[in-house]
């Protein structure tokens, strides 16, 4: 099953609306849902779950299944609930798990990823071991994990070894290395083929050189299942990391409803301060007080009083405390240069 259009006559912050999951009239393999706090992406991905009848969510999902395309009501009728039910249960959620959460959440993946292939697959559990290992190697190559699996202990407790071979538990790793194994390693380890993969703030506790490389993995699992994600993130290496067409922007209209909007100019492969600046409207990229002396700064050169003293000693702090190089201060000096020279001319 993959999502092609929600409708939402209301619900929460969403009145009319509407949101298209398609690329002409092709369900899109990754969705990635933007925009500033409060806009309603965690909200969204909670409508998408299945619902009981008695639901107070009112609205329409397209999808596409086996059967073709077919749409639902919502909530469903009692006519249609069985259907809806079978469809809308191969949708899976994960929100923005805290550590220990994630720590059970590995530890539980893993004992039933061994379990299948020893009874089910009739192997060792040694072969399960190599396996498990081999995909942590082939799907995180690129996160660069600084520790391999080892096996389960007599406790049925996962064990890993560091580069050094000094053995530990899963509350050994590290909250990235937790959060990462345990927000992937279900999706190549488990059967996710035609499923609906509902992810809130992916990116939870990732260093962000690991957020840029996750929506690739994400991509490649995806192509692998035939199945769908989408992500509600906050993070402007993931939303760096999608193709255009693959972002949706949750903004506010006039009446302070939400609304679904496409990015016209495409964010794959812009630089963190840009996505920040055009995608996620941050209007400080600094602390406070650090915009506002440079903005002091600005206003100065506007205003042709670079040479004064106040400028000068105010110029030298924010040099000694930002570096010399930093980005704005660079500016600022540029452009004294270019004023002096337009007077001299």
């Amino acid at each position: 099953m993959k999502l092609k259009q929600v409708h939402i006559d209301s619900y929460k912050l969403f009145r009319g609306f509407d949101m298209d999951f398609c690329v002409d009239n092709r369900p899109l393999s990754i969705v990635v849902l933007a925009g500033i706090n409060g806009n309603g992406k965690s909200t969204l991905l909670k409508y998408l779950l299945p619902k009981k009848i008695s639901t107070n969510h009112t609205g329409t999902v397209n999808v596409l299944t086996d059967n073709g395309d077919e749409s639902f009501q919502i909530p469903p009728s009692i006519g249609e609930y069985n259907r809806y039910k079978q469809v809308f249960d191969s949708i899976l959620y994960f929100d923005a798990e805290n550590v220990s959460q994630a720590s059970g959440q590995l530890q539980r993946e893993v004992l039933r990823y061994v379990d299948r292939v020893v009874y089910v697959e009739g192997k060792t559990s040694f072969e399960a071991y190599q396996e498990i290992q081999s995909l942590i190697d082939d799907v995180f190559a690129d996160f660069h994990l600084q520790v391999r699996f080892k096996g389960i202990d007599e406790n049925k407790q996962l064990v890993f070894v560091n580069g050094n071979g000094e053995a530990f538990g899963v509350d050994g790793l590290s909250d990235g290395e937790k959060q990462v194994l345990a927000k992937v390693f279900p999706l190549f380890a488990a059967d996710m083929k035609g499923r609906v993969i509902l992810m809130d703030e992916p990116e939870s506790s990732l260093h962000p050189s690991w957020q840029g490389y996750l929506l690739p993995v994400l991509r490649r699992c995806a192509e692998a299942n035939d199945c769908q994600f989408i992500l509600a993130t906050h993070s402007p290496q993931i939303i760096s990391s999608a193709y255009r067409e693959e972002i949706r922007m949750l903004t506010r209209n006039a009446e302070g409803h939400v609304q679904a909007e496409y990015c016209v100019d495409g964010s794959y492969g812009w630089t963190v301060e840009k996505v920040l600046d055009e995608i996620q409207e941050v209007l400080m990229q600094r602390v406070p007080e650090i915009e506002r002396r440079l903005e002091a700064l600005r206003m100065a050169v506007r205003g042709n009083r670079y040479d004064t003293e106040p400028f000068k000693h105010e110029l030298a702090e924010l040099e000694a405390l930002l570096g010399y190089s930093d980005r704005d201060l660079t500016l600022i000096r540029l452009e004294i240069i270019r004023r002096k020279k337009g007077q001299k001319s």
